[in-house]
């Protein structure tokens, strides 16, 4: 079973990993400034996120961003961006079923079942925002890459 799970983790991965966001001639600006503080999903992650959207929104003009370069980052976030809010959703939800469950005696199957179903979901989140990452490596110049993370506080990936 672990192996199979694994194998499905793998392909999932791998799958979301490698696919680019399709531009769109017609495409709105105007997302990344649509999307207000979203730190409260932060640890709902697997691990660390990577949350470079308010410098990107903060300092677009310092980064020295194109319109092109800005459609493929709002791509991103069109399509991805409304599925990261809901897993973090299920996760809070499944969470709170959890802590429920083991403070008032709950079965031992029904909370493994619910920690297993959190690991998944945190996984998935976890693959998107690689995901978010290298979509923002591929659309950005090396230079404005390192100058996100400067101005992000994050270390060279």
């Amino acid at each position: 079973m672990k192996k199979i799970f694994l194998f499905f983790s793998m392909v999932f991965f791998f799958s979301v990993a490698h696919s680019q966001p399709q531009l769109n001639s017609t495409e709105n600006f105007s997302i990344i400034d649509e999307i207000n503080d979203d730190s409260w999903m932060d640890k709902y992650f697997l691990v660390k996120r990577f949350n470079f959207l308010p410098v990107i929104r903060d300092y677009r003009d310092e980064l020295g961003l194109t319109d092109e370069q800005l459609k493929i980052i709002n791509q991103f976030y069109k399509k991805y961006y409304k599925k990261m809010v809901d897993i973090a959703k299920k996760i809070q939800e499944k969470e709170k079923k959890l802590e429920s469950l083991v403070l008032n005696g709950g079965s031992p199957e029904k909370i493994k079942k619910l920690v297993v179903d959190i690991a998944k979901l945190k996984a998935e989140l976890t693959v998107y925002n690689i995901k978010e990452v290298r979509t923002l490596q591929s659309a950005m110049t090396k230079e404005q890459f390192k100058k996100l993370l400067d101005l992000s506080g994050q270390d060279m990936i």
